[in-house]
């Protein structure tokens, strides 16, 4: 990878790591709002939990398919030609958005597009992505 790919490969995993701990924190604070101890395990756990699913990536990666009947089958979509609606593009709440939604002279210069990476290459980033949120959330649960 040349030095631009990989600055862009390394900034997905950035937004990626970092959806995942504001889902997370937000998770964690409204299991643990009730006591401190509850929060910093909630934290622990859902750590635990990242780093968990980071090694599962890893795993089916790696061709082992523990769970079969996990993303075995594809949905069935009825052929083009007896679709009603050909041209609809379907509505999405705007919290499920991304860059490709909107017309921005900046987007280019931060967003990247996960389209343009091959099924390996999305593989290794969720892992990245997932263990690093995994670390944050237990070395932020060592401070509280």
């Amino acid at each position: 990878m040349d030095h631009g790919l990989k600055k862009q490969y390394i900034r997905l995993i950035y937004s990626k790591c970092f959806r995942y701990l504001g889902i997370t924190l937000i998770a964690c604070a409204l299991v643990g709002r009730d006591s401190h101890p509850h929060l910093l395990f909630a934290m622990c756990a859902a750590g635990m939990l990242w780093i968990g699913w980071g090694w599962t990536v890893y795993l089916r990666m790696t061709g082992l398919r523990h769970m079969g009947f996990l993303g075995s089958r594809k949905s069935r979509k009825a052929p083009y030609m007896h679709r009603r609606f050909k041209n609809r593009i379907p509505a999405r709440p705007a919290f499920r958005k991304d860059f490709r939604d909107f017309d921005d002279d900046l987007t280019s210069g931060t967003a990247v597009d996960e389209t343009l990476l091959s099924e390996k290459e999305k593989d290794i980033m969720r892992i990245w992505a997932r263990v690093a949120c995994g670390v944050l959330v237990i070395l932020l649960s060592f401070v509280f």
